[in-house]
């Protein structure tokens, strides 16, 4: 069982308005959200690809993407220092010849995480853009917490997100994730959230591109027994707070995990 330091864990929710292909005016929007966040937050999530946004051109997104020495992951890291809080996403990422989509989690401390979308959206023409990541995201621990990122529809693949041995706490989904799907969005989030005993966080994007519309109230975050836990803002910022106290209590008294059978995806 975990033994989780921070027991309240404070996070902010950003469903950026994302203006596709302008990487420095999405990363203004990112700075003056920081500028008017709460003081005790502990986590910014923002949206997948929250710095390029999405279309079915591979040479233009290719011509988008950067290194994790690039702007942005540069840009955030400062930001991360300077405001104390960590900062959560995804970006379009080159490494080699190849281009991911590529999650980050990026905290005060200089400690950056990345995982690779593993399924990609080929009815969205993603698999002809982006290399499929090969790992299983990594376990990030930050405040004490057992953190866990994946992205957009790597949540309708429950084996991928499998919460073997109560590994996270918490599940950070960044997502661009059209209204007309919302009722999938929302309830594959209170899924995996039941049947992981987690938190889950999904953080879509606002506006609209030419697949569809993302009201802000598409933003969600439920806890393990899949309630929601959120407040929409007038700034349009989303805040929620963990219990990390109440989450070990609440998997001490029941635990169904302990009765599944044991696999490797």
């Amino acid at each position: 069982m975990n033994d989780i330091k921070k027991t309240v864990l404070k996070i902010a929710i950003a469903p950026l308005n994302i203006i596709f292909g302008q990487v420095d005016s999405n990363l203004r929007a990112v700075e003056n959200i920081l500028n008017i966040l709460d003081e005790d937050t502990d986590i910014l999530v923002l949206p997948e690809l929250f710095s390029t946004g999405f279309k079915k051109d591979s040479e233009l997104m290719a011509s988008l993407a950067e290194t994790v020495k690039g702007r942005t992951i540069s840009v955030l890291t400062d930001f991360s220092k300077k405001a104390n809080i960590a900062i959560c996403g995804s970006f379009v990422c080159r490494e080699n010849e190849n281009i991911f989509n590529r999650a980050f989690f990026i905290t005060p401390e200089n400690k950056t995480y990345f995982y690779d979308k593993h399924h990609l959206f080929s009815m969205g023409g993603e698999h002809n853009i982006f290399s499929a990541g090969s790992s299983a995201p990594d376990i990030i621990e930050f405040k004490g917490w057992k953190i866990m990122t994946a992205v957009c529809y790597d949540l309708r693949f429950p084996a991928w997100l499998r919460n073997t041995g109560l590994k996270y706490d918490l599940l950070i989904i960044p997502a661009n994730w059209a209204h007309s799907r919302v009722y999938a969005w929302k309830h594959l989030l209170i899924a995996r959230a039941i049947e992981n005993q987690a938190f889950v966080i999904g953080c879509n994007r606002s506006g609209e591109d030419e697949y569809g519309e993302y009201p802000v109230e598409d933003t969600f975050a439920f806890n393990n027994w899949g309630k929601e836990i959120y407040t929409n803002c007038e700034s349009g910022i989303i805040y929620c707070t963990l219990d990390g106290e109440k989450l070990m209590l609440d998997r001490e008294r029941f635990s169904p995990l302990k009765d599944a059978a044991s696999f490797i995806y």
